[in-house]
Formats: C-alpha cells, structure tokens, sequence
C-alpha cells in the first residue's frame, strides 16, 4: 500500500517534468497525470484494504493508507492546482 501511495504522488513530477515534453499538448497533459495516480491509488487502497480492516495497523500501512486518499482527495479537489504544479515542471524542448 505504501509503494502505491508513493508512486501515485512521485509520478506526477516525473511525467510533467519529463515525458510530457515529448508531446504536443506538452503540460497540458496533467490530466493524464491524475487519472494515472488516481489508478495507483485506488490500487493501492484495494490491496491494503484486508490488511487495513483485519490486521494489525503498523505505521506502513497508515502511511501507505494517507497517501493513497490524500492524492485521491486533492485530485478531486483541486484538480487546477496541478495543473498549475505541472506548468511549473515542465520544460519545454521544442526546436521552435
């Protein structure tokens, strides 16, 4: 649960910073970006979520929990504001 949680907060720079340069709508893109971590993190909620419910807590799995509906929660909210973090990440390459 933790990895997914991660991931779904750490692709973001990742693909704004570098792959959406490649692409004409450039920064453009984030939306791509959220539905991305949005996948991660429902993913890594589902996994977690006998071990959340059953098992004992242990500081991972609520770490891992957090994360997972903080990037949920804030890509529902404010889908604007990264749009605006991805502008700020990107570079363009263009041969313009």
């Amino acid at each position: 649960m933790l990895v997914f949680g991660l991931f779904s907060w750490l692709q973001f720079p990742a693909l704004c910073g570098f792959m959406f340069s490649s692409t004409r709508a450039g920064a453009d893109n984030y939306r791509y970006s959220l539905y991305l971590g949005g996948l991660l993190a429902v993913i890594g909620l589902f996994s977690g979520l006998h071990a959340l419910i059953r098992g004992p807590r242990g500081a991972m799995l609520i770490a891992g929990a957090v994360l997972n509906i903080s990037f949920i929660a804030a890509a529902v909210a404010v889908p604007d504001l990264f749009g605006v973090s991805c502008h700020a990440l990107y570079t363009d390459v263009s041969d313009e």
